[in-house]
Formats: C-alpha cells, sequence, structure tokens
C-alpha cells in the first residue's frame, strides 16, 4: 500500500504528465502544422488536381494559338516513269509529271490559312477554356480544404487517443496495487478485482483506439503505415463570437464549390453559344507559294492567294443546341441544390459549434471542483478503495473536459470549412 499514493498522484496528473508517462515513441515529432502540410503535400487528390489546374492552363493557351494563322511548308522528292501526262498522290499535292527523259521531281512549298470570321467559335473556345481553367482552380482549392480538414480531425483525435491511453495505464497501475493488497476485507476484495478487469478492459480499448488513431493519421498524411512518430500538441480552445447569417453569406460567397458551379454555369453558356455558332458562316484568308522542278536550283514556282467563305449546312444543328440548353439547365438545377447544402452544412456545423461551446466550459469548470475537492480530502483518511473510486471519478472528468475541448476544436475547424474562411477569435 505504500506505492498507492504515488499512483494515485501519476494518476491525476495533468495532460504533460500524462503524455510524458504514455510508453515513449522514438521517431519524428509531428505537429499539427506538420499534419496539414504533409496531408496537402503527399495526397494524391490534391495532387491530382494541381496537374488538371495545369492542363486547364495549357489548353487556354492552345485556345489563344486559334487566332494565329495557320503556317506550314513541304518538301518532296518524287520518282516516277511515264507514258502520258498524270498527277502524283495527294500527298505530294497532285503536282503534274509529264513523260520524258528527267524522272525525276522536287517540289517545295510554303501555305498558310488565317480565319477571319467563324461565327465567334474561336473567341467562345477560348472563353469556355478560361472557365475551364477557373473551374479546375476551384476544385483544387476544395480538394486542399477537405484534405486540411481530415488532417487536422485525424490529429486532434490522436491526440486524444493518447490522453485516454495515458490515463487507462495509471488506471490499471492503481487498481493492480490495490487488488495486490492484503488488508482488504472479501467484498472490498470483490470491488477491487471489478474495478482492475474495468481498467484492463478500458486500457485495452484505449491502445485500440490510439493505434487506429495512429493509422487513420498515416492515411491522411499518406506515409508509410510502419512510420515510427509521435504527435505533439495542444487541446486547447476558445469560445468564438459568430453571427450566422454573415457566415452563411461569406460561405455562399467564398466556397470554392459554389465558384466552381459559378465558372461550370458560364461553360454551360458557352456550350450553347458555340452550339449555335455552327450555323454561322466562316470567312477565310490563304495562301501557297510552291516551287517545282525535275533539278536543282528550283526556278518554276507557283503562288495563290485566297480569300473565301465556308457556309455550313449541318443536319444536327437543332439537336445540339438543345442539347446544349437542356445541359444548362441542368446546371442550374445543380447550382441550386448546392446553394441549399451548403446553407446546411454552415447550420449543422455553426449547432455543433455552439453546442461543444456551451458544454467544455461546464466540463472544465466541474473538473475543477472535483479536484479542488480531492485536493482538499487528499490528507484526510479514508479507505483506500474509496480513494481509487474519488480518483476514477476525478480522472473520468478530466477526460471529460479534453474531450469536450476537442470537439469544439474540430467544431470550429468544421465551420470554419463550410464557410470557407478561418474564423478570427
Amino acid at each position: 500500500m505504500r506505492s498507492l499514493p504515488l499512483l494515485l498522484a501519476l494518476f491525476l496528473s495533468g495532460p504533460a504528465a500524462a503524455q510524458s508517462a504514455s510508453p515513449p515513441v522514438e521517431g519524428r515529432v509531428i505537429t499539427l502544422e506538420d499534419a496539414v502540410r504533409l496531408a496537402t503535400l503527399n495526397d494524391a487528390r490534391v495532387l491530382s488536381a494541381e496537374q488538371d489546374t495545369i492542363i486547364a492552363a495549357q489548353r487556354v493557351k492552345e485556345a489563344w494559338f486559334q487566332f494565329l494563322p495557320e503556317v506550314g511548308f513541304q518538301a518532296s522528292a518524287s520518282k516516277f516513269e511515264a507514258r502520258y501526262p498524270f498527277a502524283l498522290s495527294g500527298v505530294s499535292r497532285n503536282i503534274l509529271a509529264f513523260p520524258g527523259a528527267n524522272q525525276n521531281l522536287y517540289s517545295g512549298s510554303g501555305y498558310w490559312y488565317l480565319p477571319v470570321y467563324e461565327g465567334g467559335r474561336h473567341v467562345n473556345t477560348l472563353y469556355l477554356a478560361k472557365a475551364a481553367h477557373k473551374a479546375a482552380r476551384s476544385n483544387y482549392d476544395t480538394v486542399r480544404r477537405e484534405v486540411t480538414l481530415a488532417a487536422k480531425e485525424s490529429f486532434h483525435r490522436l491526440i486524444m487517443a493518447q490522453e485516454k491511453l495515458a490515463a487507462s495505464i495509471k488506471s490499471v497501475g492503481a487498481a493492480q496495487a490495490l487488488a495486490a493488497d492484503d488488508s482488504l476485507g472479501p467484498w472490498d476484495r470483490i470491488e477491487a478485482e471489478a474495478l482492475l478487469g474495468e481498467s484492463r478492459a478500458q486500457a485495452t480499448l484505449a491502445r485500440h483506439l490510439f493505434d487506429t488513431g495512429r493509422l487513420a493519421l498515416l492515411k491522411n498524411l499518406n506515409l508509410e503505415f510502419d512510420t515510427v512518430f509521435r504527435v505533439e500538441g495542444d487541446l486547447q480552445s476558445k469560445p468564438l463570437e459568430v453571427d450566422i447569417d454573415r457566415t452563411t453569406v461569406w460561405a455562399m460567397e467564398l466556397r470554392p464549390e459554389l465558384q466552381s458551379q459559378t465558372y461550370r454555369a458560364e461553360m454551360d453558356a458557352i456550350g450553347v453559344n458555340l452550339a449555335i455558332g455552327r450555323r454561322h458562316p466562316t470567312v477565310f484568308f490563304a495562301g501557297d507559294y510552291e516551287l517545282t522542278g525535275y533539278r536543282f536550283p528550283l526556278k518554276q514556282n507557283n503562288w495563290d492567294a485566297t480569300i473565301g467563305i465556308k457556309v455550313p449546312l449541318a443536319y444536327d444543328f437543332l439537336t445540339q443546341v438543345k442539347q446544349k440548353q437542356a445541359e444548362q439547365r441542368q446546371g442550374t438545377l445543380k447550382r441550386a441544390e448546392l446553394q441549399d447544402r451548403v446553407r446546411l452544412e454552415v447550420r449543422q456545423a455553426y449547432e455543433n459549434m455552439l453546442y461543444w461551446q456551451r458544454e467544455f466550459p461546464l466540463r472544465e469548470s466541474h473538473y475543477l471542483a472535483l479536484k479542488k475537492l480531492y485536493d482538499k480530502a487528499s490528507g484526510a483518511p479514508g479507505a483506500a478503495l474509496s480513494r481509487l473510486r474519488a480518483s476514477k471519478r476525478l480522472s473520468d472528468a478530466r477526460l471529460a473536459h479534453l474531450e469536450s475541448v476537442t470537439e469544439h476544436i474540430l467544431a470550429v475547424a468544421k465551420l470554419e470549412w463550410a464557410v470557407g474562411r478561418a474564423l478570427d477569435q
């Protein structure tokens, strides 16, 4: 029984002492900032979304190239044998070949083609590429925010699991010391054994939750599952003054998902314009310059400059327009549904944050009051079983307080995610 007061003192120590009493883990130290940074650097969804932005940016450049003339050149050398004049294949630009002693034909040509008016198709293609680029960036921001939220949640829950594991280890030690006391009566020994069994079960569950939390954090950080590490952080939070109407307005303006839907609506409108533009004619300039001969240097040359118009006659014009208009209507419905979902997410996150904001100060005051009573009664005589029960109650109150703080931290993070920006204290 001489070791029981020491075990009880360790059992009732604060979070820092609880962490130091937990089994030491060697390896890298991961803080909250490290967790967020590693998650955004290693997550496959973030990396894929980043590549989407690169692809979209290159497509914008491609759309700009449509306004430049198409320029090219071609050189060919042909060997032939002719009994009468004929035209070479289309690969050789259908050059005429004539019978004669020379059976070699050389040709070089340059050409250019520039559409002057094409019904706005090039302009709308450029606008479409720009809107797609903005949508890709919004999707990238959305994925980053989701990954950041998951990293924060897994990090803080692992900190809480670490606290519970440390407390359960102390509980088992104190219960074992009490069960080994020979001075206990028959009824007290039954209760001591029951407390020991409960403590062991809680310690086993705490160890399981701790190991599960480590795997969850490693998964969110995309690290190897055999990585040896330990987390360091504080479970501290402060109340927030939040205006639900203002936060809802912020969410409607800042949520990347809504911005992406706005860009999607712009793309749908451009798609309708592109479909309508198919009926417009195309006015173009074109030119060629060609050198042809049987021997070098080539002296025979031809050139032409052309201005022309192409009038499309598409049978599926109306079907394409109706399809694009239907897609535009679908986008409008999806955007309205997303707006309702965002409002609901903000309201739910706000209500959850309010609950834990009211709850964690109550649990803190209850724990402090209980600790004050325990400290006052520590010097008073009493049975070891009663003291162990009291210390267990005090430890449960401390863990309940830490759990409420953890839930408030995560509720604030969830509300910030739902709003789309950080909330000031």
